[in-house]
């Protein structure tokens, strides 16, 4: 019983930022526009967005939106 409790907490664990991230992504194409994110937070502003966005594409990608999460620049 507790190898099942233990690993049923570390799927939900696991899943958490992909469900944050979908919860998000309103479009469905994988990745977080500034306009999604500040639907989640109204108080994102374009400076918070740009710190986030990594890679500068413009979106914030899976990988973007954990880091952030585990940064605390995103709530998660």
């Amino acid at each position: 019983m507790k190898s099942i409790l233990a690993t049923a907490a570390a799927v939900l664990a696991l899943a958490a930022p992909s469900w944050a991230q979908s919860a998000m992504d309103t479009d469905g194409d994988g990745y977080v526009s500034m306009e999604e994110l500040q639907t989640a937070y109204p108080d994102m502003t374009a400076d918070n967005f740009a710190a986030m966005d990594t890679d500068a594409d413009g979106l914030l990608s899976e990988e973007e939106v954990q880091a952030a999460q585990d940064s605390g620049a995103l709530p998660s």
